[in-house]
C-alpha cells in the first residue's frame, strides 16, 4: 500500500476521535493540550484584515476556528485536507455557527494545492507535514502565496541523534507498536512512514531555503520530555514582489 493511501486510511478511520485522540497524544509526548498547541501556532501567525488564508490538513477545522474566534474583520479561511471524512466532521464542528461566509473546504492533495499561483495571503499548517514530501509540499506552498506572504508551521522537530540510522529504526519499530496498540495497524504504519519525514531545525532551514522562502524564523517549543525532540515553531515569508 503507497504511503498516501496509508495515511488517508489511517486518518478516515479515527476521524470521529481525531480531536480526542490528538489531545491525548500531545499530552503524552509534549504536555501540551490539543487547544494550547492551537494557540500557539495561531498566536505565533500575524493575520490581518481582509487577508485569504490556507489550513492545509485542516482536519476537524479547530485552526480555522480558533483564527475566526480572533474576530479580524474579512477574513476568509480556506480549509484544505485530502480525507473527506475528516472534513466531514469539520462541518459538524461548524454547523449552525453561521460561519458560511468565512469558510470554504476544499478536499485535495497537499502536494498538488488546486488553487492559481499567488492565491493567500498566509498559509498555515498544524502538525502534518511529517505527512507529507517536504519539498514538493513547500513548494506548492510557495506557488499559492501572494508575493509578501507568511507561511506558518508548528510540527514535530527531530535531533541529530534521531537522525541516526539505529536510532531512526528503534524509533520506527517503537513508533509502530505504540500506535498499534493504542490506534490500529493502519495508524501504525502511517506514523512509521511518518518518522522519515522529520527534521531538524537546520533540515527544515535548508529545505526552506532551497524552496524560495526568505526571513526565515524556527523557534523550538517546549516539550514534556527532553529525550523527545522539541516541537518547531516555523515561520518564513516570501519577502519580495514578484
Amino acid at each position: 500500500m503507497k504511503e498516501k493511501q496509508v495515511v488517508q486510511e489511517a486518518f478516515t478511520e479515527f476521524s470521529s476521535h481525531y480531536e480526542e485522540t490528538v489531545n491525548s497524544e500531545l499530552n503524552t509526548f509534549w504536555g501540551w493540550s490539543y487547544q494550547s498547541f492551537v494557540d500557539q501556532l495561531v498566536n505565533r501567525t500575524e493575520i490581518l484584515e481582509n487577508q485569504k488564508i490556507l489550513d492545509i490538513a485542516t482536519g476537524t477545522l479547530v485552526i480555522p476556528r480558533k483564527i475566526l474566534k480572533k474576530k479580524i474583520p474579512g477574513v476568509h479561511i480556506t480549509g484544505l485536507d485530502f480525507t473527506e471524512s475528516m472534513l466531514r466532521q469539520g462541518k459538524k464542528k461548524i454547523s449552525g455557527l453561521d460561519l458560511t461566509n468565512s469558510i470554504s473546504l476544499t478536499c485535495a492533495d497537499a502536494m498538488a494545492i488546486p488553487f492559481e499561483k499567488g492565491t493567500f495571503d498566509v498559509v498555515v499548517m498544524g502538525l502534518a507535514s511529517h505527512h507529507m514530501d517536504i519539498p514538493l509540499m513547500l513548494s506548492e506552498m510557495r506557488r499559492v502565496l501572494k508575493p509578501v506572504g507568511l507561511l506558518s508551521i508548528i510540527d514535530a522537530g527531530t535531533s541529530p541523534l534521531w537522525e541516526l540510522a539505529v536510532v531512526k529504526f528503534l524509533m520506527r519499530v517503537s513508533a509502530f507498536f505504540y500506535f498499534a496498540i493504542k490506534e490500529n495497524f493502519t495508524r501504525a504504519l502511517a506514523e512509521v512512514g511518518a518518522i522519515t519525514n522529520l527534521r531538524t531545525p537546520e533540515g527544515w532551514q535548508m529545505e526552506l531555503e532551497s524552496a524560495g522562502f526568505l526571513d526565515i524564523e524556527i523557534i523550538q517549543l517546549s516539550a514534556k520530555y527532553r529525550w523527545i525532540p522539541a516541537p518547531l515553531s516555523i515561520k518564513c515569508k516570501i519577502c519580495q514582489e514578484e
